[in-house]
């Protein structure tokens, strides 16, 4: 304890050794709660949170790597999501939370004119999927969590430019995020949408969603500039941001969520979903046979 308080300025150490004076038993208190699995239980009191992670169907050209998908707005395409709906109706959410921007007006009267029978779904998954969804629960509106933030990138460039190892690392993330897009297009050509989604949401792939962020950027750093430290930084503290408006949404232990978000960021989601004593994350699996 004596190192920790070093490391504090007095106003902090202040705050810390107030907090064990006024409470000493808390610490305790914590120990003592049991230890509670991440995936939920039945009749679980946590409120209950299921993700599934997609691509962008209408492919705004955003991300690092994007997906040419087809238009999802075919016949063909619009049974497959129709089918999907059923199958995700089973997990009976309460809430349906999407990523658009927090309290987005545009969002939330587009919603109000689906239900209304007053508007045409775009190709985009929030409308697709979350709104189908939310209107096949009868719910009366849909809730956008996401926190719009531009990656801290500006020292990486020149980082990157002047050393070979960290070019090498780049050629490392070209090569994975261009596998990765073929065989996304593999899944998309040869499936239907309910089996692109399962596949982007087998564990293994949605792990490899986030593992590039610590595998190729955190490691660029020189002397006391990381670059690619702050990079990624900036990709949490806006899964940090989104999550909170997911709690801010949550007013019931009884609440069941559902949660479409494009697939990267699922794993730091699910995390800290995970880290929260009062939420429980439900596989996805079962619903996107």
């Amino acid at each position: 304890m004596p190192k920790i308080i070093t490391l504090l300025s007095w106003p902090a150490r202040l705050f810390v050794v107030a907090a064990f004076v006024v409470c000493p038993c808390s610490l305790a208190a914590q120990e003592l709660r049991p230890a509670r699995p991440p995936a939920c239980e039945a009749a679980d009191d946590r409120v209950e949170v299921l993700f599934v992670g997609s691509y962008h169907m209408r492919n705004p050209g955003r991300d690092g790597f994007n997906l040419e998908a087809d238009d999802v707005r075919t016949p063909r395409r619009q049974a497959e999501i129709t089918a999907l709906t059923e199958q995700l109706a089973a997990f009976r959410p309460t809430k349906v939370a999407v990523e658009k921007r927090w309290q987005d007006s545009t969002t939330l009267a587009r919603y109000n004119a689906y239900r209304r029978g007053e508007h045409e779904l775009n190709r985009d998954e929030t409308e697709q999927i979350g709104f189908r969804l939310a209107k096949e629960m009868g719910h009366e509106t849909i809730y956008p969590i996401d926190v719009v933030m531009t990656l801290n990138d500006e020292a990486l460039g020149p980082l990157i430019a002047a050393n070979p190892t960290f070019q090498e690392k780049m050629q490392g993330v070209e090569e994975f995020g261009s596998g990765m897009m073929r065989l996304m297009g593999e899944w998309l050509a040869k499936g239907t949408i309910g089996e692109m989604l399962y596949n982007m949401n087998r564990p293994e792939y949605i792990r490899l969603a986030h593992d590039p962020y610590v595998e190729y950027f955190v490691p660029i750093a020189e002397g006391d500039n990381y670059a690619g430290a702050d990079m990624v930084a900036t990709w949490y503290q806006r899964n940090l941001r989104i999550f909170a408006n997911l709690t801010r949404i949550t007013d019931s232990p009884d609440d069941r969520i559902f949660v479409i978000y494009g697939s990267g960021h699922v794993p730091p989601l699910h995390d800290l979903v995970v880290a929260h004593p009062g939420y429980c994350v439900v596989d996805p699996m079962p619903y996107l046979r």
